[in-house]
């Protein structure tokens, strides 16, 4: 398995963290946020990994990664950056494709690996805990997410809630596309035209595949991962940095959400 971390972003909602610096290497307890995705990943056995490039290119490379650059960073979304790495999606192997502002344990990552289904969202049910701690109301930035208990089969993603209860789980920015599925993605993505190429969202994108009957099911877990999005996020971690340094590893945090 691949893994594909999309981090051409400007991190606009972070600044001044990202005045001079891409989000994905912003630090979290003296980190940055790509080298905690690194390290679960390779803790996983995937090696094989690429970063979609932009705002700051030329910090990422110390890293030594594959890298796929997208020249249009400022007027584009998650979607347009996968696909600069096309190369990638062409049906040899299963990919994991990772949003640069999150981090998460390797029991996540094992649960994506092992899902056999063509196209795999990791959610998480325990999401309103995390969303309470970021914000005054969830609903101001939490989005709607319905599956089938039963075959774990999504219907819905990605869309402004009215109601709590619209989201069974949360999206958290990692998902993962089978190899037998990619020729197809790259094939509506490819029909689409030029503007919703550039401009559509990730979710809005998986949604249209849900609607033309392609089977996306979800990989769900309780808490494991954090997102890193904001001033206020970056703020809410670090006063919890005695908790993690002195008492947890991160690890045991994002497992058991000391909060």
């Amino acid at each position: 398995m691949r893994a594909i971390i999309l981090a051409a972003g400007m991190g606009t909602r972070l600044r001044p963290y990202t005045e001079h610096c891409p989000k994905a290497l912003v630090h979290l307890l003296d980190k940055p946020l790509l080298d905690y995705q690194l390290e679960t990943l390779r803790a996983s056995a995937i090696t094989d990994i690429a970063v979609v490039t932009g705002y700051c290119a030329e910090q990422f490379l110390p890293y030594q990664l594959t890298t796929f650059n997208n020249l249009k960073y400022q007027s584009t979304n998650m979607l347009y950056s996968l696909m600069q790495a096309d190369d990638w999606l062409n049906g040899e192997q299963d990919v994991l494709i990772c949003y640069g502002d999150i981090i998460y344990t390797t029991e996540v990552v094992k649960q994506m690996i092992a899902s056999e289904a063509e196209i795999t969202i990791s959610a998480d049910l325990s999401w309103q805990s995390l969303w309470k701690l970021r914000m005054e109301d969830p609903l101001t930035d939490a989005e709607s997410f319905i599956f089938n208990s039963d075959t774990l089969s999504i219907s819905q993603l990605g869309k402004k809630m009215t109601n709590i209860n619209q989201a069974q789980a949360q999206y958290i920015g990692l998902l993962k596309f089978s190899s037998a599925i990619q020729p197809v993605i790259r094939g509506i993505y490819d029909s689409l035209d030029t503007k919703l190429r550039e401009t559509m969202y990730m979710t809005d994108f998986v949604q249209r595949l849900i609607d033309m009957g392609i089977e996306v099911k979800a990989s769900l877990h309780q808490n494991g991962w954090l997102e890193v999005d904001s001033v206020q996020d970056l703020h809410n971690y670090e006063q919890m940095s005695d908790v993690i340094r002195n008492k947890l590893k991160l690890s045991q945090l994002l497992q058991k959400q000391a909060w």
